[in-house]
C-alpha cells in the first residue's frame, strides 16, 4: 500500500475506532446496570407461573406437602431460564419442599434470590424461591464485550474495504493519482503511472503530469540515440545514470485499478454467505423431516453438501461462459441470483423450498466467482497475476472473517430468518457496487481460452504425483474444513446450547489464523525444497486437529480445533498450490496451467461436498467425536501417502547425483 493511502487510511481507523471504543464503553457501563434488574424481572416472571400453580393447587384444598408433579414444574421452569441456578418451592418458614437445580459453580446458599409469595386469603402460605448465580450477570457482561471486540474488528475492516471502493471510483482515483505522482517526483521517480479517467481539476493535473514525464523521457530516448550516432561515450554514460537515477523506462508494478476496483464488491458478497455459517446447520434442522434411508444428521447436512456440490460441478463449465458473455455481466447476474437465494431462505417454509432457494444462491456464488477469477486474468500478466488474484482471495478471506461472528450476533437478536434478509441487503450492496465499479462489456461470439472436460482430468490424475497431492491433501483438506467447521462443530453446538454469537466467533478463528500465517509462509516456503515440507507439516497437524474434540470440553474443545485447523492449513495451502503448478509444468505439460489449476480447484470444491456428507453420516452412526476422527484419519492417510511420495523421491535422488533437484516426482 502506498504511503499517501496507509497515512490516509491510519487517520480514518483512529478517529473511527477512537468514537466506537467511546460508544462501546458508555454502551457496556448502562448495560452493567440493567442486567441484574432484568434478570430478577425474569427471575419474578418464572417464580410467579409456578406460585399461580401452586396456589390454584392449594386453593382446591390439597396441602403442600401433598402436591403430586412439583418437581416436574420446577425442572420446567428452570429449563425456561438458562440463566438460573436453581428453583425451589419452601413452606412460610423456609424450608425447601421441592427442589430441581443445575450445577452452576456456586453454592446454593451464596446465590442471590428472587422470591414470589404462594397468598391465599390474605396469608403467606409459601414461596417459590429462584436463584441467580453472581456469575451469570458477569458472564453476559464478557459476552457482551466479546460482541463489541468483534463489532469494532468488522467495522475497521469494513471502513478499510469501504474507503478501497471510494478511492476506486471516478474521484478517488483522481486524488489518489495526484498523491501518488506526487509522492513520487518527491522520490524522484519517473515510472509511468497507470492512466487516470475522468474530468476536473485533478485529473487535469494528472494528465499533464504524465505529458510532462513522457516528454522527459521521450528527450532522454532522443538524447540517446543522437549521442549513439555519434559514439559519445561520455554523454551515454551520463544518460545511463540518469536513466538508473530516475528510473525511466522502467515499469511500475502496480495493478490496473479495475482490479482493484472489483474487491469491495467481492467482499460485500462473500461477506454476505459467510454470515450464514454458523446458524445454517441448526436453521435447517428446524425445517428437516425423516426422510427414508437417510439419518436426520444426512438429511441436515443436504443443503450444505448441495450448495457445495453445486459450486463444484458448475465451476468448470461457467468460466467459457463469462468470458463470452462478459465477466461485469455474469459478476452482476450471479449476484442478483444470491440475492433471491438469501431472500427466498428467509421465507422457505419447508425443506423442498429451502433446498431450492439454497441451490439458486450457490449458482450464483459459482457465478460470481468465477467471473471475478476471469476478470482478474483478462487484467493481469504474468508478473501481476499473483497480485491480482490475492484481491480474489483478500476478499474471501476477510469475508470469513467477518462474516460468521456477525451473523451469529444478528441470528442472536434477530433471528435466523431475519438474518438472511440481512445477508440479502448485503448482496444488494455488492450488487450495487458491481454496477458502478465494472463497465459495461459486449458479448464475445468465440471463447478463447479451453474449458475444463474429463480430457484434461484424466490427463493430470494419471500422474500418480498429481493424483496424491490433488486427492491425497488437497480433497481431504477441505473435508475436513467443510465438515468440521461448517457442519460439525455448528451443529453440535447449536444442540448444546450455545449462542450463535458464540459458534460465529468460533468460527472466525479460522480465518483469523489463516490471515496471519499464511502472508509469512508463502514468503518462506519459496525457498527451494521447502514447499514438501510444509505441505507435509500441514496436513499431518490437520489431522490431529479434531483430537481436541475429545481432549476438552465444549465449547473448548470445538474452540481449539477449529483455531488449530486454521494454522494447520495455513502451513500447507499456498505450498499445496504452488506444488500443483510445478508437478504440472513437468508431468503434464500439454495440460495448460489454466486447465491445470481448474482440476485443482474441482477435487477441492469436491471435498467441500463430501465433507459435511461424510460428517453427517458418521455423525448419525457413530457420533460427533468418532465422525471428527474419521474425517481427520483420512487426511493423515492422504498425508501419509505424498511424504511417502516426497521420501521415494528424494532416495531416487540421492542415488542419482546428477539429477536435477527441482524435479518432481
Amino acid at each position: 500500500m502506498r504511503r499517501v493511502d496507509l497515512r490516509l487510511l491510519l487517520v480514518l481507523i483512529l478517529v473511527l475506532v477512537t468514537a466506537l471504543a467511546l460508544l462501546s464503553w458508555r454502551t457496556i457501563d448502562r448495560a452493567e446496570g440493567l442486567l441484574l434488574p432484568e434478570l430478577n424481572r425474569k427471575a419474578e416472571v418464572v417464580g410467579k407461573s409456578v406460585a399461580d400453580l401452586v396456589q390454584q393447587a392449594v386453593g382446591y384444598g390439597m396441602k403442600l406437602n401433598e402436591l403430586v408433579g412439583v418437581d416436574t414444574v420446577l425442572e420446567r421452569a428452570l429449563a425456561r431460564g438458562p440463566e438460573f441456578g436453581y428453583v425451589a418451592l419452601a413452606d412460610a418458614t423456609g424450608n425447601i419442599i421441592a427442589l430441581a437445580e443445575r450445577d452452576a459453580g456456586e453454592a446454593r446458599a451464596a446465590m442471590p434470590t428472587v422470591k414470589v409469595p404462594v397468598i391465599l386469603d390474605g396469608n403467606t402460605l409459601a414461596e417459590v424461591v429462584v436463584g441467580v448465580p453472581q456469575a451469570v450477570a458477569r458472564t453476559l457482561v464478557e459476552d457482551l464485550w466479546l460482541d463489541i471486540a468483534v463489532v469494532l474488528l468488522v467495522s475497521v475492516l469494513v471502513t478499510v474495504e469501504l474507503l478501497s471502493f471510494a478511492f476506486g471510483m471516478e474521484g478517488g482515483q483522481a486524488l489518489r493519482g495526484a498523491a501518488r505522482r506526487i509522492e513520487a517526483l518527491r522520490r524522484g521517480d519517473l515510472r509511468s503511472h497507470p492512466r487516470v479517467e475522468g474530468r476536473g481539476a485533478l485529473v487535469s493535473f494528472v494528465r499533464s503530469y504524465d505529458d510532462r514525464v513522457e516528454a522527459i523521457t521521450l528527450e532522454q530516448s532522443r538524447l540517446r540515440e543522437r549521442a549513439e550516432a555519434i559514439g559519445d561515450s561520455e554523454a551515454l554514460h551520463e544518460l545511463d545514470a540518469l536513466e538508473r537515477r530516475y528510473r525511466m523506462h522502467e515499469t511500475r508494478g502496480e495493478l490496473p485499478l479495475r482490479v482493484a476496483a472489483i474487491r469491495t464488491p467481492l467482499f460485500l458478497f462473500f461477506f454476505a454467505e459467510e454470515m450464514t455459517r454458523p446458524f445454517l446447520p441448526g436453521f435447517v434442522s428446524q425445517l428437516a423431516r425423516p426422510i427414508a434411508g437417510l439419518s436426520m444428521e444426512l438429511v441436515i447436512s443436504l443443503p450444505i453438501v448441495l450448495f457445495m456440490a453445486i459450486v463444484a460441478l458448475t465451476q468448470p463449465f461457467l468460466g467459457g461462459l463469462t468470458e463470452a458473455l462478459g465477466r461485469g455481466r455474469c459478476l452482476r447476474a450471479g449476484s442478483a441470483l444470491a440475492v433471491l437465494g438469501f431472500v427466498g431462505t428467509a421465507y422457505a417454509g419447508d425443506m423442498v423450498e429451502l433446498l431450492a432457494f439454497r441451490s439458486l444462491t450457490a449458482f450464483g456464488y459459482a457465478a460470481v466467482f468465477v467471473a471475478a477469477q476471469g476478470h482478474i486474468i483478462d487484467l493481469t500478466g504474468a508478473a501481476s497475476r499473483a497480485r491480482g488474484l490475492a484481491v480474489l482471495v483478500t476478499a474471501i478471506m476477510v469475508a470469513s472473517l467477518c462474516g460468521p461472528p456477525i451473523g451469529g450476533i444478528l441470528a442472536d437478536r434477530l433471528g435466523d430468518r431475519a438474518t438472511f434478509l440481512v445477508a440479502g441487503g448485503l448482496g444488494f450492496t455488492a450488487l450495487a457496487c458491481a454496477y458502478l465499479s465494472l463497465p459495461a462489456e459486449r458479448a464475445r461470439n468465440e471463447v478463447r481460452r479451453p474449458t475444463l472436460g474429463f480430457g484434461a482430468i484424466y490427463h493430470v490424475l494419471r500422474r500418480p504425483a498429481l493424483a496424491i497431492l490433488l486427492v491425497g491433501c488437497a480433497l481431504p483438506a477441505k473435508m475436513l474444513l467443510v465438515g468440521l467447521v461448517f457442519y460439525l462443530v455448528p451443529l453440535e453446538l447449536t444442540r448444546g446450547g450455545f449462542e450463535q454469537a458464540t459458534i460465529g466467533r468460533i468460527l472466525m478463528l479460522y480465518a483469523l489464523a489463516m490471515l496471519v500465517v499464511v502472508p509469512i509462509v508463502a514468503r518462506r516456503s519459496d525457498a527451494a525444497g521447502r514447499r514438501p515440507r510444509y505441505v507435509l507439516l500441514g496436513g499431518l497437524l490437520s489431522s490431529v486437529s479434531v483430537i481436541h474434540l475429545l481432549l476438552w470440553p465444549q465449547p473448548w474443545g470445538a474452540t481449539v480445533a477449529v483455531l488449530h485447523l486454521g494454522i494447520a492449513q495455513a502451513l500447507s495451502i499456498t505450498p499445496q498450490s504452488a506444488l500443483v503448478g510445478e508437478y504440472g509444468r513437468i508431468l503434464a505439460p500439454q495440460v495448460p496451467e489454466s486447465l491445470l489449476y481448474g482440476v485443482f480447484r474441482l477435487v477441492e470444491r469436491l471435498g467441500n461436498a463430501i465433507g459435511p456428507a461424510l460428517a453427517a453420516w458418521l455423525l448419525g452412526v457413530y457420533g460427533p467425536q468418532t465422525a471428527g476422527l474419521a474425517i481427520g484419519g483420512l487426511a493423515l492417510f492422504g498425508t501419509v501417502c505424498f511424504g511417502l511420495l516426497v521420501w521415494a523421491q528424494r532416495r531416487r535422488l540421492a542415488n542419482e547425483p546428477h539429477a536435477s533437484t527441482g524435479a518432481a516426482p
